[in-house]
C-alpha cells in the first residue's frame, strides 16, 4: 500500500533566518544558501513581504508573468514551493509540508518567528517605537526607530528584476520604509537627536531623491549637526531632480527647510574650501584578446546604473574558480566605465590566494589607498586600522571614485576598504563567494562561469588571428572542448602556438587530450600562468577535511553529483558532507547547480584526480561509489514493488545510498543518474566486481521502462559472460533481449531466459520474458504471436498473486489487442489493468493505461469517455517521459472538439503545444515512432485550425 503522507514536524529540521533589505537572502544553520532561479526567489519574496499572511496563487502568478501566464503556471509555482521547502529543510521528504512554508487557502504563507526575518523585526521595532512615543518615552521611541532604520538602510528585494519590483507588495514595503524614515527623523530632530538619525537618514533618503518631505528632514538634520553646507547641497540636488524628472519647482516643505537654513545665518562663503585632491588612475591595462561575455556585461551594466541613483555605495563582487577570468572581466568593465568616475580609479591587488602566502593586511591596504589619495599612510605609529579607515572614508566623501579590489581572500579583508559615501563603485574579485559581504553590506554577487563554445573560439581567434586559429576546424573544436571553457587554459594553449610559428593547434592537441598529461600540457614556467598552480592556491587554503572531500569527488564520474553520492564517495555522513560541500562551493572549487546537486569543472576534476592518486585514496573511494549506486539503484527499483534477482549485503556505515518512498522521485533519480550509474557499472567490471555490476545492471532502470542506454549491449554481454547464478543469468538474458529488440538475436536471449525460469519454476520471471516476447512480436507486426504471448504472461502473473506484475502484463496484452484492431477486447483488458494500478497506487502505470483507454475510446466513438480519461491521466499520471502526456493532450483536443466542447479542445491544444516545446515531441518519437508522433501532431494541428475558423 502507498505510505500515507507524514504530518509536518513539530519543530524545524533546520533553523533559517531571512534577509530582504539590501537583497534577498537566507541563512540556514548559520550558512548562506542559494535560493535558486529568479522566479523561485520572487515567490519567496512575495511570501516574506506578506509578513505571515496568506498569499494567493493568483497573486503569485500575477507577479511572475507580465503577460498571459502559461497553462502550467500553477504547477510551476507548486514546484518552486517544493524546492523552497527543501532549501529551508533539506531532509524534508518530497510530500512533506515542513515547518516554514505552509498551505493557506488557495495559496501559501510563511510561518516565521519575528527575530528570523529582518522585515518582521523592522515592523516590530516600528510598533515598539510608536508605542513608546505615544506613552511619552521619547528616548525609547527614537531608539527603536533608529534600530529599525539600521535594518532598513537599503531598499528591500533590490536583487530582484525591476519588472518584479513593480508588484504592489514590493512597492508597499518600500513606501513603508520611507514612511518609517520620515517618522523617525521628525521625532529625532524634534527632540534634539538629529545626530543619531543622520547616518541612516542619508542612506534611506538616497533611494528617494524626489521625496521632498524626506529630503527636507535630511536638510534639517544636517543643519542641526553643523553641516549646513551639506544641507544646501541636498536642496540643490533635489531641486535639480524635480526639474529634470518632473518639470516642477520645490514644494512648500522643501522651501521652508531652506528658509530655516538661511535663517541660521549661513552663507556660501562660510564653508571652507577643501584642498584639491589627487586624481588616481590606477587601472591595469585591459587583457589582450579579451572576449566580451554578453550576459555578464548586461548584469554589470545594470549594477552601474544603481551607482548613479544616489543610493549608498554599490559593491559588485565577482566570484569564480581560479583561471576563470574574474580579473580580466573586472578590468575590462572598469575601463569601459572609468569616464563616469571623474575623481579617479583605485586598483589594489589584495593577494588573497597568492602562492607565497603574503596576504595583504587591511592596515597595509589602507596605507596604500590613503597614499594614492594624497593622505599620509599613518598619522602616528599608534594609529590603528579603524582610524585609518575613518580617514580613508573621509577622503572619499563627496567624490565619485571607482575602486577595484582584486584577489580578495574573504569579506573581512575587504570590509575596512569600503567607502561610506554615495557615488563610489567598488568592484571586488575573489575565489571566495564573499557571502558575508553580500549579507551585511548588500554586495551584488556575480558568478563568473566558464566561457561558452563560441566565446572560447573567439578568444583563440583574438589571440592567434583568424587564419591560424581556424585552419583546422576539427582541432579547434577539440581544444575548446578539452580546455572546458577555462580562459587561462585557452590562453596557455594560444601562447604555446603563438610562440612557435611552426606549431599548430592539432600538434598541441595530442598533449592536451592525454588524460594523464592534461594539466602538464596546460602549464608554463610562470606559476601564475599555470593551471595546476592556480588551482593549488585554492586547494591549499582548505582545511584538511574539506580538502579530503575535494579529492574524493574526482572518483565520481559525474556530470552531476548528488549530496548522497558525495557523502558516500568521501565516506562521511550526509550532514558533514553538506557542510564540507558548502565550503567547497564558497571557495569556488565546486558549483551547486541546484539545491543538493553539485558539478565539478572538468579541469578541477583532473587536478583533484592527481591529488587522489598521490594519496592512494582512489580504490577506497571507488569501492564506496560502487556500493552507493548498487544500493541506490535497487532502492529505486523497489518502488515498483519489485526486486531484481539476487541478494546483496547491507551497505557499510560509510556509504549513504539514496532512498525513495514512491515512484516519482525514483524516476527522477533514474533520469538524473543514468550516466553516472552506467559509468559506475563499468568501474565495477574494471575492479573485477562482476556480481555487483550484474546487480546494478538489473536495477539500472524501472521495470518495463526500456531505459537501457543505446550502445550498452556490449556492457550487458560482458556482465552476462561472468555470471554463474541461474536466476541472475536469466534476468540478464531477458535484459539483453530487450536491448537487442527487434533484431533477430533478441529471440535467442529471451528464449534462453524463459528456459531457465521454467526450469527453476520461477513464474514471475516467465511472465516478464513472455511480456518481452509479446512486445518483440508487436514490433515485427506479428500480432497473433503478440496476443498469445501476452495472454500467457497475464496467466502466469495471476498465479503469482503479485498485482504490480499483473498490471504490467495486462498493459502489454492491452497494447497487443489494440495493435491488432481488437479495440473492445483491448479496452476491457486496459480497464482491468487500470483498476489494479489505481488500487495499488501504481502511479507510473496510470498514465500508460489512460493513454490506451482514451485512444481506444476515441476510436470507438466513446468521446465523453475519451475526454474524461484524458483529463484524468494528465492530472493523475506520472511519467519520466513527456510522450504519454503529449498523446493524451492530442486525444483530449480531438475528442473534445468532436463533442463540440471548444474550451476543453483549446485546453488540449495548449497542453500539447506546451509539452512539445519542452522536448515532448522528441520523446514522443522515441516512444511511439515518427509516424505515430506525426499523427498526434497532425491531430492537434487540425483541431487548432478548426478552432481558429470557428473563433
Amino acid at each position: 500500500m502507498k505510505k500515507p503522507d507524514r504530518a509536518p514536524p513539530d519543530v524545524p529540521r533546520s533553523h533559517c533566518e531571512f534577509k530582504v533589505f539590501g537583497g534577498l537572502g537566507c541563512r540556514r544553520d548559520g550558512v548562506e544558501v542559494d535560493l535558486g532561479p529568479v522566479r523561485q526567489r520572487i515567490v519567496l519574496a512575495k511570501l516574506l513581504a506578506a509578513g505571515g499572511d496568506a498569499v494567493s496563487l493568483d497573486t503569485i502568478i500575477d507577479g511572475l508573468w507580465d503577460e498571459r501566464p502559461p497553462a502550467s503556471a500553477a504547477n510551476q509555482i507548486h514546484r518552486h514551493v517544493g524546492q523552497i521547502r527543501r532549501i529551508f529543510e533539506p531532509d524534508l521528504d518530497v510530500r512533506e509540508t515542513g515547518h516554514y512554508l505552509l498551505p493557506a487557502g488557495t495559496g501559501y504563507r510563511l510561518a516565521l518567528a519575528t527575530e528570523d526575518s529582518d522585515l518582521a523585526m523592522f515592523r516590530e521595532l516600528v510598533r515598539r517605537a510608536r508605542e513608546a512615543l505615544a506613552g511619552g518615552d521619547v528616548v525609547a521611541g527614537v531608539s527603536a526607530y533608529l534600530t529599525a532604520l539600521e535594518l532598513g538602510r537599503s531598499p528591500a528585494f533590490i536583487d530582484l528584476p525591476n519588472s518584479a519590483l513593480r508588484s504592489p507588495e514590493f512597492v508597499a514595503v518600500e513606501r513603508e520604509r520611507l514612511a518609517v524614515a520620515l517618522a523617525a527623523s521628525e521625532a529625532a530632530i524634534a527632540n534634539g537627536m538629529a545626530g543619531d538619525v543622520l547616518t541612516p537618514l542619508v542612506s534611506v533618503a538616497a533611494a528617494a531623491p524626489l521625496d521632498e518631505a524626506l529630503q527636507a528632514c535630511l536638510m534639517r538634520a544636517y543643519v542641526d549637526t553643523g553641516h549646513r553646507a551639506e544641507g544646501v547641497r541636498v536642496f540643490e540636488r533635489t531641486r535639480h531632480h524635480l526639474a529634470e524628472e518632473l518639470g516642477v519647482d520645490p514644494g512648500p516643505e522643501l522651501r521652508e527647510a531652506y528658509r530655516e537654513l538661511l535663517a541660521r545665518g549661513w552663507t556660501p562663503q562660510d564653508e571652507p574650501r577643501p584642498p584639491d585632491a589627487p586624481r588616481p588612475a590606477q587601472l591595469p591595462p585591459p587583457v589582450a584578446g579579451f572576449v566580451r561575455r554578453n550576459d555578464m556585461a548586461t548584469a554589470l551594466d545594470d549594477q552601474l546604473s544603481d551607482a548613479f541613483s544616489d543610493a549608498t555605495i554599490v559593491i559588485t563582487a565577482l566570484g569564480g574558480m581560479g583561471g576563470i577570468g574574474k580579473t580580466a572581466l573586472a578590468v575590462h568593465w572598469a575601463h569601459q566605465i572609468a569616464n563616469k568616475f571623474p575623481d579617479g580609479q583605485l586598483f589594489l591587488n589584495l593577494r588573497g590566494l597568492d602562492p607565497d602566502g603574503r596576504v595583504m593586511a587591511p592596515a597595509d591596504a589602507l596605507a596604500t589607498l590613503l597614499a594614492s589619495l594624497g593622505e599620509p599612510a599613518a598619522l602616528s605609529p599608534q594609529e590603528n586600522v579603524d582610524a585609518q579607515a575613518a580617514r580613508y572614508r573621509s577622503r572619499l566623501a563627496g567624490r565619485r571614485i571607482l575602486i577595484l579590489l582584486d584577489n580578495a581572500r574573504d569579506s573581512d579583508q575587504v570590509r575596512p576598504l569600503l567607502p561610506a559615501s554615495q557615488g563610489c563603485l567598488v568592484i571586488v574579485t575573489s575565489r571566495n563567494r564573499m557571502t558575508s559581504l553580500v549579507t551585511r553590506e548588500g554586495a551584488r554577487y556575480l558568478q563568473v562561469d566558464r566561457l561558452t563554445g563560441a566565446e572560447s573560439r573567439q578568444l583563440l581567434i583574438n589571440r592567434l588571428g583568424t587564419r591560424r586559429a581556424t585552419v583546422d576546424p576539427d582541432a579547434l573544436d577539440k581544444v575548446i572542448a578539452l580546455c572546458a571553457g577555462l580562459p587561462l587554459a585557452l590562453a596557455i594553449v594560444a601562447a604555446r602556438v603563438a610562440l612557435n610559428p611552426n606549431l599548430s593547434l592539432s600538434a598541441v592537441l595530442s598533449d592536451v587530450s592525454a588524460p594523464s598529461a592534461r594539466l602538464d600540457a596546460l602549464s608554463s614556467a610562470d606559476p601564475s600562468d599555470d593551471v595546476r598552480s592556480v588551482f593549488s592556491w585554492s586547494y591549499h587554503a582548505l582545511d584538511p577535511a574539506t580538502a579530503r572531500v575535494f579529492r574524493a569527488l574526482a572518483a565520481h564520474p559525474g556530470p552531476g553529483i548528488s549530496l548522497e553520492s558525495a557523502a558516500s564517495v568521501a565516506g562521511v555522513g550526509r550532514t558533514l558532507a553538506r557542510k564540507l560541500l558548502t565550503e567547497l562551493v564558497t571557495a569556488n572549487l565546486l558549483n551547486e547547480s541546484q539545491p543538493g546537486r553539485y558539478a565539478l569543472h572538468d579541469l578541477l576534476r583532473a587536478y583533484a584526480g592527481e591529488l587522489l592518486d598521490q594519496d592512494q585514496e582512489r580504490p577506497a573511494c571507488e569501492r564506496r561509489l560502487i556500493l552507493h549506486y548498487l544500493h541506490s539503484a535497487r532502492a529505486a527499483y523497489a518502488t515498483h514493488h519489485r526486486q531484481p534477482a539476487g541478494t546483496v549485503d547491507e551497505p557499510p556505515p560509510d556509504v549513504t545510498p539514496e532512498s525513495f518512498d514512491t515512484v516519482p522521485p525514483a524516476a527522477d533519480w533514474y533520469a538524473r543518474e543514468r550516466t553516472a550509474l552506467w559509468a559506475t557499472i563499468d568501474l565495477a567490471i574494471a575492479h573485477g566486481l562482476e556480481r555487483d555490476a550484474a546487480a546494478m545492471v538489473l536495477a539500472a532502470s524501472a521495470p518495463g521502462s526500456d531505459a537501457i542506454p543505446a550502445g550498452r549491449a556490449q556492457t550487458l554481454l560482458t556482465v552476462l559472460d561472468t555470471v554463474s547464478e541461474p536466476l541472475i543469468e536469466a534476468d540478464l538474458l531477458r535484459t539483453v533481449g530487450e536491448v537487442f529488440a527487434p533484431l533477430p538475436q533478441a529471440d535467442e536471449y529471451l528464449r534462453r531466459a524463459l528456459s531457465i525460469f521454467e526450469g527453476a519454476g520461477e513464474l514471475a520471471g516467465q511472465a516478464d520474458v513472455l511480456r518481452n516476447l509479446a512486445v518483440l512480436s508487436s514490433s515485427r507486426g506479428d500480432h497473433d504471436a503478440a496476443n498469445a504471448y501476452g495472454e500467457r504472461s497475464v496467466g502466469l502473473a495471476r498465479q503469482t498473486g503479485r498485482q504490480e506484475l499483473l498490471a504490467v502484463s495486462l498493459l502489454t496484452l492491452a497494447r497487443a489487442r489494440l495493435g491488432s484492431d481488437r479495440l473492445d477486447a483491448g479496452a476491457r483488458v486496459a480497464d482491468e489493468g487500470l483498476a489494479i494500478a489505481v488500487a495499488e497506487h501504481l502511479d507510473h502505470l496510470k498514465i500508460s493505461y489512460a493513454q490506451l483507454i482514451a485512444e481506444s475510446s476515441w476510436q470507438l466513438g466513446r468521446l465523453t469517455r475519451a475526454v474524461q480519461v484524458s483529463e484524468w491521466g494528465l492530472a493523475e499520471g506520472v511519467s519520466e517521459s513527456n510522450a504519454p502526456r503529449c498523446a493524451l493532450a492530442a486525444i483530449l483536443a480531438r475528442a473534445a472538439f468532436d463533442l463540440g466542447d471548444q474550451v476543453r479542445a483549446e485546453r488540449g491544444c495548449q497542453r500539447f503545444e506546451n509539452l512539445i516545446a519542452d522536448n515532448g515531441f522528441r520523446e514522443l518519437i522515441e516512444v511511439s515512432g515518427i509516424e505515430k508522433a506525426e499523427g498526434y501532431r497532425d491531430l492537434v494541428a487540425q483541431v487548432r485550425a478548426r478552432l481558429s475558423l470557428s473563433g
